[in-house]
């Protein structure tokens, strides 16, 4: 080939290239103009956290969807800071065109910042129409309980106090302080209300609880919650096994359930899997009720319960359903005696109830002659369910708050509640540890200078 040749080829080889590059070029900003519209038009997120941290839990996406009027969300921080809101905040607003995020440094809008009483950086304010909250945190859990308060306002829910009832201030594991702030995340207030005092439920009473008494109501409490409920009040039983409670149980009976005076124990190998006793049954079996859709292929632990029968008659103007069942594994030990410290394990042919139980029904009351009237009440097994100890197991406090939404005409917020961030945790021995060093610190830089050696020989 002679020099002209190869000068042609060299300049045609230039041109070529040229035209290559410009071709890519193309090509690329083609690509990135088709994503930035196709991301403008379809404003999708993909989170692929372990937890799930970018993502909003279905209670809040339920709660954003059902929105009817405006709200406010109003971030108070400095310029700097304000990505770590936006990851979140901007999931909010996606969601329904009834919610704005605005996002205020409190130096150069003080005046917005006195208007809400902001005092420090980082602040979140929800408002809507003349209302406004200030949420606790500016995580998910935060901001929603914010939504809420500040669009529903605040329901009192009163605890039957008098009878040896779960103490609603201990923070022991038996006790209800973990429950009475899960209330104050939402939009409830606990209260106690002892009836032998004043034979009155207040005017404002949302739900009335009656959480695990030792002793028997009288006739006269009895009727009155009756007549409560038959008024088109809410009330919640939750009756633990190995207490005589004939007055409470006949109420109960009045509207087609019967408290049975048993022990659960279920022998379902899959609770071994969560380490749960016998005598803890674990429930996946969930009836057809609101409240307990949301929990498909959710575990909840009922430690200690009794169960139910359900009449098989209809009774006029009351309608019950089963919202927790043990699995076919299970039976109830008939006339158990809580001071019997031994339970003996063992099915007995013709005297205990066999499985699957109802441990938590539902059910509503019509009565007298205004039939649009309806009262609502839940029955549970145990009291252990919404202990501290207890709470916060699987799908615990989800299914009971869900009852406690529907009791209370909330049904919007009966979903899955946001979760609490996991950290997330690299654990290593120290055999690993010097593993890591030797390959990290010496062997990746020698790796590198071997094969420099080899490509540098090879081309030489």
């Amino acid at each position: 080939m002679t020099e002209s040749e190869i000068s042609k080829s060299k300049g045609g080889g230039k041109i070529l290239g040229g035209v290559n590059l410009a071709v890519y070029t193309v090509v690329g900003i083609a690509i990135l103009t088709l994503a930035n519209w196709f991301v403008s038009r379809h404003d999708q997120r993909w989170d692929f956290t372990p937890n799930q941290k970018y993502s909003l839990s279905p209670q809040t996406v339920k709660f954003l969807k059902g929105l009817k009027q405006d709200v406010g969300i109003y971030v108070f921080d400095q310029e700097r800071s304000m990505r770590a809101h936006h990851d979140l905040l901007d999931n909010y607003a996606v969601q329904t065109n009834h919610l704005s995020v605005h996002y205020v440094d409190p130096d150069r809008q003080p005046s917005l910042a006195r208007q809400y009483a902001v005092r420090t950086d980082g602040t979140i304010v929800v408002v809507a129409g003349d209302r406004h909250f200030e949420a606790k945190s500016a995580d998910e859990e935060g901001v929603t309980n914010a939504l809420v308060r500040v669009l529903k306002g605040e329901k009192t829910i009163y605890f039957i106090q008098g009878h040896g009832e779960r103490d609603l201030e201990s923070t022991e594991r038996g006790g209800y302080d973990h429950l009475v702030k899960e209330f104050g995340n939402e939009n409830f207030e606990a209260k106690p209300l002892v009836l032998l005092q004043k034979m009155e439920i207040p005017s404002d009473c949302a739900l009335l609880v009656i959480a695990g008494p030792h002793n028997d109501y009288l006739p006269q409490e009895v009727d009155l919650i009756r007549k409560f409920v038959g008024a088109g009040g809410r009330a919640m039983f939750m009756l633990d096994p190995g207490v005589d409670l004939p007055n409470l149980s006949a109420l109960l009976s009045d509207w087609n359930v019967s408290p049975q005076n048993d022990l659960v124990i279920d022998l379902n190998p899959v609770a071994q899997i969560f380490g749960a006793e016998p005598t803890m049954p674990l429930i996946i079996k969930y009836g057809i009720s609101p409240i307990t859709q949301p929990l498909a292929r959710t575990a909840s632990l009922f430690p200690l319960t009794r169960s139910f029968s359900i009449g098989k008659d209809a009774k006029a103007g009351v309608s019950t359903d089963s919202l927790c069942e043990t699995s076919g594994d299970s039976y109830g030990i008939a006339d158990f005696d809580p001071k019997v410290r031994t339970i003996t394990v063992g099915f007995r042919a013709g005297k205990d109830f066999k499985g699957p139980l109802p441990v938590a029904v539902s059910g509503t009351v019509t009565g007298g002659a205004n039939t649009k009237i309806e009262g609502r009440f839940v029955a549970l097994g145990t009291s252990s369910i919404a202990a501290n100890v207890y709470l916060g197991f699987q799908g615990n406090k989800d299914l009971f708050m869900n009852m406690v939404s529907w009791l209370a005409q909330e049904e919007d917020l009966i979903s899955i509640r946001p979760k609490p961030a996991d950290s997330q945790h690299l654990n290593v021995t120290p055999s690993q540890m010097s593993k890591i060093l030797i390959l990290g610190v010496l062997g990746l830089p020698l790796l590198i200078i071997f094969v420099g050696t080899v490509v540098w020989w090879q081309r030489r």
